[in-house]
């Protein structure tokens, strides 16, 4: 019996012969995550809905290559970086690096009934990470939210790993510092509970 080619949860061979429904998981696993690191860099919904609906076209139209990729994560969210970056250009007639980015949109997380959080306190953090600085708070969402690993970010930002590292811790002490600036009753327990609300 022959042997199956995965990437991950995937059956590549699978998709390199054409089976919809397997790419569709895919699809499914990824493109929450990977919109929210486009709108992060574009900040603007319909482009981000554009960028990450190009890239998997693309991975889908080019599938016999498929076989290439090592890291599927680590490819998507490099596709992702690069056509986002691609948007801006074409969108500004000029050239523009990711480090040339003057912000990173945080997309928020609502309250929702009986969630640990209400949403007073959600939004003092909100505001809170909107005062990071930018490259601080895309390393903040990529480890907490989006979930990457310190080696992923760093391959996809161009950083160390060291780096990485100094933006979370910064990016956590800054945020407890500013809650604590607005009087927020235990303010270590309010962000580690935020945290847990969004996965990091």
């Amino acid at each position: 019996m022959q042997q199956k080619t995965t990437i991950g949860e995937f059956n590549i061979d699978s998709i390199i012969e054409g089976n919809q429904l397997e790419f569709a998981r895919m699809v499914e696993k990824y493109s929450d995550d990977l919109f929210l690191f486009s709108k992060g860099i574009l900040s603007d919904t319909q482009g981000a809905e554009e960028v990450v609906s190009d890239v998997f076209l693309k991975l889908w139209n080019n599938r016999q290559n498929f076989g290439a990729i090592i890291n599927l994560k680590s490819y998507l969210y490099t596709a992702v970086r690069n056509h986002s970056i691609s948007f801006i250009r074409a969108k500004n007639k000029r050239l523009i690096a990711l480090e040339d980015l003057q912000d990173y949109h945080f997309e928020p997380v609502e309250s929702v009934e009986n969630d640990l959080l209400d949403q007073e306190i959600l939004d003092k953090i909100h505001r809170a990470i909107d005062c990071l600085p930018t490259q601080t708070k895309m390393v903040f969402s990529l480890a907490k939210v989006q979930g990457l690993k310190y080696k992923e970010i760093g391959e996809l930002l161009n950083i160390k790993v060291k780096t990485v590292d100094y933006h979370v811790a910064s990016a956590i002490k800054k945020i407890s510092i500013m809650l604590d600036n607005e009087k927020s009753h235990n303010s270590d327990l309010l962000l580690k509970t935020f945290l847990l609300l969004i996965g990091g």
